[in-house]
């Protein structure tokens, strides 16, 4: 047997792994369950196969993750005409193996009542009742107060109706490269998505799969520009001429080791004025609350304007798994200042 993350193509043989074995429950809906582990950064899901590649069966599963406290391991699973084989010891030893390189402790898991024989096996690999009643609840009937995993955002529509006047922004001291990347890979494009953005909550790509991020940033009518400092990325800039006659920046910022050098006002002037070249009726770019604190105090000196402003609340993306639970969102109170 080879252990192997899951993939989408493993999807059919875990579902039938799981009704055979009996850990397929009706009220547990294998896709929309699989997608929530999928999200989830503290948490994996692995398969057995015969051999690799599409033409190996799948003939096990173990689900395994941590809390950040301790570990549990879920969804042990070994085909009916493949037990015997030392494959359930195997899984929890792989299992075990995973949580010891990310420093827990101890794990945990459930078994249940009607699965004698679970709990046995377990019993032989060292595991002992905790002495501990597991309680529960449903929390997916529409009962549960969100109002305090809602963070409030004021969203500001900016445009510009004409090319600025003013002189040229000179790049700063440095050895500096600006260039378009033509057809972005998706690791290359999530690596600077990521890394600019994870300090201002951007996470509507990060949502995306890989199929839907391509069809946005490989599309022929939107530009990706970065700058380089010293051989590395230090910022981009991407331009969206697909709301012709418009032209909307999409997104743009620094790697937060390049903020305050100055690299930023040369960026953004320098975008503006590549947007204007294409002759566009306007320019158009939001900003919110949660962005960088002089974002649109930038955007109004390269020559934009705020034109609307509209308040929102959205459900905080940490507890998505979508940003990490240390970036602190900024208040809107302080952003309108």
């Amino acid at each position: 047997m080879i252990i192997l993350p899951y993939s989408e193509g493993d999807f059919d043989g875990v579902v039938a792994l799981w009704r055979e074995t009996g850990i397929f429950k009706p009220y547990n809906e294998p896709k929309s369950e699989i997608a929530r582990i999928a999200r989830n950064n503290n948490c994996l899901l692995y398969v057995g196969r015969e051999a690799p590649g599409p033409e190996g069966r799948v003939v096990a599963s173990v689900l395994v993750g941590h809390d950040g406290y301790r570990g549990w391991i879920y969804k042990l699973a070994v085909a009916e005409d493949q037990r015997g084989k030392g494959y359930g010891r195997k899984l929890v030893q792989f299992a075990e193996a995973w949580l010891v390189a990310r420093g827990m402790p101890k794990v945990n898991l459930m078994v249940r009542a009607e699965n004698p024989g679970a709990r046995d096996f377990y019993h032989h690999l060292g595991y002992e009742n905790a002495g501990h009643a597991v309680l529960g609840r449903w929390i997916d009937k529409g009962d549960v107060d969100l109002a305090s995993a809602e963070i409030d955002v004021i969203v500001t529509y900016m445009e510009m109706t004409a090319p600025p006047t003013r002189p040229t922004v000179p790049l700063p001291p440095g050895k500096h490269a600006l260039l378009r990347v033509e057809n972005p890979t998706i690791s290359f494009y999530r690596f600077l998505y990521n890394t600019v953005g994870e300090q201002w909550l951007w996470t509507d790509r990060r949502r995306m799969s890989d199929q839907q991020l391509l069809a946005q940033v490989d599309h022929p009518e939107v530009e990706l520009y970065v700058l380089y400092t010293g051989g590395q990325p230090s910022g981009f800039v991407e331009l969206d001429r697909r709301p012709s006659p418009d032209l909307n920046f999409a997104y743009f910022g620094l790697l937060s080791e390049f903020i305050g050098r100055g690299l930023g006002k040369y960026l953004l002037n320098w975008a503006v004025d590549q947007a204007w070249s294409y002759g566009p009726q306007r320019l158009t770019v939001d900003t919110c609350s949660l962005d960088h604190p002089r974002a649109m105090g930038e955007y109004q000196r390269a020559g934009f304007r705020p034109v609307k402003q509209v308040s929102k609340r959205m459900f905080d993306p940490r507890l998505e798994g979508y940003a990490p639970m240390h970036v602190i969102p900024r208040l809107p109170e302080v952003a309108a200042r």
